[in-house]
This record gives C-alpha cells, sequence and structure tokens, in this order.
C-alpha cells in the first residue's frame, strides 16, 4: 500500500551562486540515502536515485517546483490527499534546476522564483537565515521494528522549503561543497567566472540554453 511521505528538512545555510534583485540561484543538500534520518525512515541510495531520475523530465521543462511550507491538513481526507500530492502554484517558491549526488548526499541546484512566496524565500536568503527542505512523495514502506525502508517506486511531489527542520545544523559542512569555486563576480560591467567574462545579457542565455552551468563542469 502507497504511504504519503513527508519528509524532515535539513538544516542548513544557503550559498548563493548568482543573486540579481529579485532572484537566488543556490545548493544545497536536499537529503540523504542509507541513513536513518529523525522520521525514522530509510531510503536506499537505489530507490531515492530511480526517484529523482523520474523527475529529471521535470527539471529539464523547469517545471520541478517546490513550495514555501508543507501544504497544511484541513480534516477533508478526500481534499487534504488530492492537496498533499499537487504542487499549488500560488504557493511556489523555488525550482530545482539540477541535482547530482555527493557521496549520499542528494546536491540540488534550486533557483528563486519571481511569485510572492520566492520573494519570501529570497528574502530568508539575503538574510542568511537558515533554510530546511522537505520531501514530499509516494512510495511503500517496508516496517521494521524501529524504522520503515522506503522501496521503489519512489514518486517524488517536490522539495519543499519549510522553518521547522528537525536536523541538526551541524550534520552539514555546507562550506566544503566543491561548487564553492564557481562563484560569479562582476568586473566593468561583465560577469566573469574561472577568467573568462560574458556580457551579463549573454551569459544568462549561455546558462538558459545549458551552454554553461553553474557546476565544476564547463562546455
Amino acid at each position: 500500500m502507497l504511504a504519503f511521505i513527508n519528509e524532515s528538512a535539513i538544516y542548513q545555510e544557503a550559498k548563493i551562486i548568482k543573486s540579481a534583485p529579485n532572484k537566488a540561484i543556490f545548493r544545497c543538500v536536499l537529503q540523504t540515502a542509507d541513513d536513518l534520518n529523525q522520521n525514522h525512515r530509510i531510503y536506499p541510495m537505489s530507490v531515492l536515485n530511480n526517484g529523482m531520475k523520474e523527475c529529471r523530465g521535470r527539471i529539464n521543462s523547469r517545471a520541478a517546483f517546490g513550495e514555501l511550507d508543507h501544504p497544511l491538513g484541513t480534516g477533508n481526507d478526500n481534499f487534504d490527499a488530492q492537496r498533499q500530492t499537487t504542487v499549488q502554484l500560488d504557493r511556489v517558491s523555488h525550482i530545482l534546476r539540477d541535482y547530482e549526488f555527493k557521496g549520499n548526499q542528494l546536491i540540488g541546484e534550486l533557483e528563486t522564483t519571481s511569485t510572492p512566496c520566492g520573494k519570501i524565500l529570497l528574502g530568508l536568503i539575503n538574510d542568511v537565515a537558515g533554510v530546511g527542505f522537505s520531501m514530499r512523495g509516494l512510495a511503500e514502506l517496508e516496517r521494521q521494528q524501529d524504522h520503515s525502508i522506503v522501496r521503489d517506486p519512489l514518486t517524488i511531489i517536490s522539495h519543499d522549503a519549510v522553518s521547522r527542520p528537525s536536523h541538526v545544523a551541524s550534520v552539514i559542512n555546507f562550506n566544503e561543497m566543491r561548487f564553492e569555486s564557481n562563484l560569479l563576480t562582476e568586473q566593468c560591467g561583465l560577469v566573469c567566472i574561472n577568467g573568462r567574462c560574458f556580457l551579463p545579457d549573454y551569459f544568462d542565455k549561455l546558462v538558459e540554453s545549458k551552454v554553461i552551468k553553474f557546476v565544476d563542469r564547463w562546455v
């Protein structure tokens, strides 16, 4: 039987890779595999990996949305079941642009949206507030004595931004992520990275067309 999953968040400071007056693009840990989390669930790497692969189409079409906070229950079971499995567009605060695994950590590249909720998330990031992310999804759970194992297929609905994470901040050393060297700088009106400079409008077009990316791979 499928179980609805609201995952505990991972608490950390988001590191801004690119900032503009109304947008931020940043990387952070979304969740981990093969670990017992605070909700007493274990996500095997193969299950989490397969779940993320199913998100690739949405990611490529810029439709992998996340909300500001998880939806709250109303007590109406039919309504709540539909709401929990749906991303509500007026609550969208960010888009998942890309992801990769670093060890057992799922690293996401996220972009704040121009929506009201996106502006709230951007404001929190600009205030150097701790940001938590929590997964919503559907999967079968194999019940053990003191924990549950998530089984294939895992349907990932979203990774929402949340305010009450249960993970301890010290478990994530965000400063050691290898993407730190790819921060952008501006020189004389140009956007420069690793010694290569572009006109701002042209740089944005290159990013949007996937010619260049905010990772350690350049083409």
